[in-house]
């Protein structure tokens, strides 16, 4: 409690503000940077504080108003989500009469980004980016990167988002890439669900991609099937009820065109060749789906704030309690192929229990379609994590999950890799084989060692994975039987409290069949905003516009 006229601590219960200040810190590396004058101020060059007009707009408390103790955790919470913010506090003061006094502080995460690619041959360099995560301190993520495509043409992109746009919390994404062979674009603006005080959230987005989905094959060049898509959307939810406990429903119009191509090609290191695999000749059908769908969702939760779990000793915000999702749809006399006269039915859920020292969830979903030509469910695809924290001690954590994901019957080409260096086994990266459906289980134990210098926290863990695919009904998949590997960890916050974490990975393969062998995986990720984090080959097998995740629940 700290003491003196306006700066006594109370609880927000009804009072009226009189007082709103914004205190912004940039993000405090300490130890030999603040000993090194000329380290300090490279530092505070490369970054720009967050503005407190930024600030100020995320909070839902203001000037005059009455001081709500909901609303007061859910500024909080809501600054805490966004990703150039690693921790924030909005605390109530006396204001020496019958008032109170806001401080909101926060702290900034780094926000420069950047990486290079080189190799001991010419010509050395082979990839750049450069970026910022909170550009002049105004809430936009700015990056663009170049690869070397060697045989193939150099691979260019860029993404930029504004979580803020016109000073208001809409959000509006746009990224692009010319890649070795095809490329994309996507645009999105929309009005997201942040906090459940929130009345209405909408969206709008569309793009288009050009990709070859690749199929493993054990001892031979993978075949590559190229893949147009189109996408766009538009729709708006609603809430029914109050905070804590609440209902929302809303409508969607959404479109999606996927071209196949008919023959499939080997991309190899002097350029495409034709392939003679004969299963996928032919194999899938263009089809244009546009198609109305409602939205309905029952959401009853709340958050609890702990430290070290999936950051290594930075804040986060775990969800508690359910939350459900459910979309139906039915196609516009606009769709085409198996598309025409199809229904959709999609489904989510979210539960969990736990608090400071033990915490488990489980997530999932699912979707698929039925239509007149098919005459049952087709493209019925699926998702999901489930998982379980202990922490016995504040530097010591135990944790164990599954996650799975794939698919039956599915209308786009698509393989998921087992040793897929996200969402897959690691120790496997050098194994080719590939099915319709993966399930990868992890238990790892981590602790925390201390501080580096004051300027990073450091941790170190063991693990093992144990996990395979199934063959399913997908070209060229194999069942890979039961895998397991073994391994340890070097982790790294930077600086002190950060929610990304750097980790490096040694995993060593149990099983040698298939030419598997130790290896080795850098990371560098924040996992604290999201329970369950889809693994980019699940995401690309599902609709581009996929109904019950069109508003991020937060």
């Amino acid at each position: 409690m700290a003491q003196g006229t306006g700066r006594t601590q109370v609880r927000c219960d009804g009072q009226l503000i009189t007082e709103v200040v914004i205190r912004s810190q940039a993000p405090g590396f300490g130890g030999i940077f603040a000993r090194s004058p000329l380290l300090g101020r490279m530092v505070t060059s490369l970054h720009v504080t967050t503005a407190p007009a930024v600030i100020r707009n995320f909070v839902l408390l203001h000037k005059g108003e009455r001081c709500s103790p909901l609303l007061r955790s859910e500024s909080e919470r809501i600054l805490r989500a966004m990703p150039f913010i690693a921790d924030a506090s909005v605390t109530a003061y006396q204001d020496g009469m019958d008032g109170v006094r806001l401080e909101v502080a926060t702290v900034d995460e780094p926000s420069l980004i950047g990486s290079v690619g080189v190799e001991k041959d010419a010509p050395f360099l082979t990839g750049l980016t450069v970026g910022n995560q909170n550009l002049l301190g105004n809430a936009v993520y700015a990056s663009a990167s170049w690869r070397d495509g060697f045989y193939y043409r150099d691979r260019f992109a860029g993404r930029y988002t504004n979580y803020q746009l016109w000073g208001r919390p809409y959000q509006l994404q746009l990224a692009a890439a010319r890649r070795e062979l095809g490329g994309d674009w996507e645009a999105e603006v929309s009005y997201p669900f942040l906090t459940d005080v929130q009345q209405s959230a909408w969206r709008v987005s569309g793009g288009e991609i050009d990709e070859y989905a690749r199929f493993l094959r054990p001892g031979g060049i993978p075949s590559s099937l190229q893949l147009k898509r189109r996408f766009a959307d538009a729709g708006a939810m609603w809430r029914v009820g109050r905070a804590g406990l609440l209902g929302l429903v809303g409508a969607q119009l959404s479109y999606a065109a996927d071209s196949p191509a008919r023959a499939p090609v080997l991309v190899t290191d002097s350029g495409l060749a034709p392939d003679t695999t004969s299963a996928l000749y032919g194999r899938f059908r263009t089809t244009r789906s546009a198609r109305f769908n409602t939205l309905l969702g029952l959401r009853s939760v709340r958050f609890v704030q702990v430290d070290g779990f999936d950051a290594l000793s930075g804040p986060q915000d775990l969800r508690v309690g359910t939350q459900l999702g459910l979309t139906v749809g039915h196609s516009l006399p606009a769709s085409r192929g198996v598309a025409r006269s199809e229904k959709y039915i999609g489904g989510h859920l979210f539960f969990a229990v736990g608090g400071r020292r033990s915490y488990a969830a489980i997530q999932g979903d699912v979707e698929g379609r039925r239509s007149r030509e098919t005459k049952g469910w087709d493209d019925v695809l699926t998702n999901g994590r489930v998982a379980w924290y202990l922490k016995p001690h504040p530097r010591h954590l135990l944790s164990a999950d599954v996650s799975w994901g794939g698919g039956w019957s599915a209308r786009i080409p698509y393989q998921l890799d087992l040793g897929a260096r996200r969402g897959g086994l690691r120790g496997y990266d050098d194994v080719e084989l590939g099915g319709a459906r993966r399930v990868i289980g992890r238990l790892e134990e981590r602790w925390r060692v201390g501080s580096f210098r004051g300027s990073a926290d450091a941790g170190v863990g063991i693990f093992t994975d144990v996990g395979q695919v199934w063959a399913g009904d997908v070209p060229l998949g194999l069942d890979s039987g039961l895998r397991q590997s073994v391994g340890v960890s070097l982790m790294a916050a930077v600086p002190p409290k950060s929610q990304r974490m750097w980790r490096l990975d040694l995993a060593f393969p149990l099983d040698r069949r298939d030419g598997s062998r130790w290896g080795l995986r850098l990371t560098n990720e924040d996992r604290t905003r999201t329970f369950h984090n889809i693994p980019g080959d699940v995401r690309r097998v599902r609709e581009r516009i996929v109904p019950q995740s069109t508003f991020s629940w937060p």
